[in-house]
């Protein structure tokens, strides 16, 4: 799984405020890292035969919310390079998909709600309003996911992507 990514809370900000190094070190993690990653393993995939891939990107990358243009893109080129990849390597028997996550409950909410001068509580509450699920989501409901993409049951699948979001893209996002 490619699973590296940061959005950090200084990165909130419209493009022409967004420092350029902001925007590197952005689309590094959140882009190159995948590319690095299946440079140096699909060739040992291929030796057995073939695997899965599946790149963490999000619903950002189907769509925005404000002040987060580097973000934003660089999920949105996750998805792209998910089917890129998917359709480079479906002749090595190696699938490549996405999972977007809506809103996570992770170590980031913390550092959002610091961001925002909220307590954590309160931010989590706030974007769990914004789900029509009513709760953000868990560690554990993108393992879910995941595991499911992994296994036999999803042979069939490549190129795709599943929105692990809570109903987040059902209701058209918080944007």
């Amino acid at each position: 799984c490619n699973n590296a990514g940061i959005q950090p809370p200084a990165s909130y900000l419209p493009a022409d405020e967004l420092p350029e190094e902001m925007w590197d070190r952005i689309m590094d993690v959140n882009v190159k890292s995948r590319f690095l990653m299946t440079k140096y393993c699909v060739p040992e995939m291929r030796k057995r035969g073939g695997g899965v891939i599946i790149n963490t990107a999000s619903v950002q990358g189907l769509q925005s919310a404000y002040d987060v243009p580097a973000y934003a893109a660089s999920k949105g080129a996750d998805l792209s390079l998910t089917r890129q990849l998917a359709l480079d390597f479906a002749k090595d028997n190696i699938r490549v998909l996405a999972v977007n996550p809506g809103t996570i409950d992770t170590p980031l909410v913390a550092e959002a709600a610091a961001a925002k001068g909220l307590s954590v509580d309160d931010l989590r509450g706030e974007w769990a309003a914004a789900h029509p699920i009513g709760r953000i989501g868990t560690p554990a409901d993108i393992a879910k996911a995941m595991l499911f993409l992994a296994s036999d049951d999803a042979s069939f699948m490549t190129g795709s992507y599943v929105n692990v979001d809570g109903g987040l893209m059902a209701k058209g996002a918080w944007a």
